[in-house]
């Protein structure tokens, strides 16, 4: 196939229709800079471009390839040409195509797995002090807390109290799914200090305020601090909503290819974490602690979600972008 030729032909039948590069582009369903890369032999049309010029043109793809009407019936090596010219863009697009499936496979399964992996391992704390640890003194002077076998893990913070000048300890234990499963636990013993280091100890629940579990229990009002982040993902989600649809509407009503196609881009980033939150927090609302382990969660899936998306959209569009 003689691209230039090629390229000729397809910009001579557009000014024959009396159309510019970029209404072209807009009844193929293909950006300006492809047709302006056909029409200057840089580029060529794959298969399923070819198809659509050939019908919007009223010419055949054998046309097309020749870069020329054909009026008189052409000799079997000329036919042989353009068919071996069809046959290797067909291939060229099926292997495109392949290696499109595959990728678009390998980003599916390992946002199934990050989801599993999220849920699997998301610290889900316990309510009840009684449940999770006791506090001990030893004889030493020392002052320890005393796992439950099935808590995973905890969390352990430290605080003077700038009115008082006393020493609290905030302590908070979590299970998760994966180490019920496995039957995997913490260190039985957490030292928390000796009897000069510390005051008083308070439990962080997973909702609600702190539990008083040793020592002075008039170190704090209201009965302990918030020694946790807690991000509002309510709160992320309805800005999401909001900006997805906002952008989705702008894109329907934007007439221009050119930018309906950008806004599209713009507007898929929140509409993919849109997804993604509830997706990383499903069952965890009104109980969302580790604030760095979801938001790790909810900025991957969003952006292997995204990926999706690009991909999809490349596969309608039906011709290269890069994404």
């Amino acid at each position: 196939m003689n691209t230039e030729k090629t390229g000729e032909f397809i910009a001579e039948l557009r000014k024959e229709k009396q159309l510019t590069q970029s209404q072209l582009a807009t009844a193929i369903h293909v950006s300006d800079k492809a047709i302006s890369r056909w029409e200057t032999g840089r580029g060529l049309p794959d298969i399923e471009n070819l198809a659509a010029l050939s019908d919007y043109m009223d010419v055949s793809i054998a046309e097309l390839i020749r870069g020329e009407k054909i009026s008189e019936p052409v000799s079997r090596e000329e036919l042989q040409s353009i068919t071996s010219d069809e046959l290797s863009l067909t291939k060229v697009f099926l292997e495109k195509r392949k290696y499109i499936s595959i990728l678009f496979g390998f980003v599916l399964g390992s946002i199934i797995i990050l989801i599993a992996f999220i849920h699997m391992m998301s610290p889900i704390y316990v309510k009840d002090p009684g449940e999770a640890l006791t506090i001990e003194k030893l004889s030493d002077g020392s002052i320890v807390g005393v796992l439950d076998e099935k808590i995973s893990g905890y969390d352990l913070e430290r605080h003077k109290d700038p009115d008082s000048g006393l020493q609290l300890v905030f302590i908070g234990c979590y299970r998760t799914k994966w180490d019920q499963l496995t039957g995997k636990n913490s260190d039985m013993l957490v030292r928390l200090g000796n009897k000069d280091s510390v005051d008083a100890v308070y439990y962080y629940p997973n909702e609600g305020e702190d539990i008083h579990i040793y020592g002075n229990s008039g170190t704090t009002e209201n009965g302990g601090v918030l020694t946790l982040p807690r991000l509002v993902y309510n709160y992320w989600l309805i800005i999401g909503i909001f900006l997805s649809a906002a952008g989705l509407i702008a894109y329907a009503f934007c007439r221009k290819k050119y930018y309906a196609d950008r806004i599209l881009k713009i507007a898929l980033v929140p509409v993919a974490c849109t997804i993604s939150i509830p997706l990383c927090l499903f069952g965890r609302f009104d109980e969302v602690y580790n604030a760095t382990y979801y938001l790790t969660g909810i900025l991957l899936l969003t952006a292997a979600l995204y990926l999706v998306f690009c991909i999809v959209m490349l596969v309608n569009k039906g011709h290269e972008k890069n994404f």
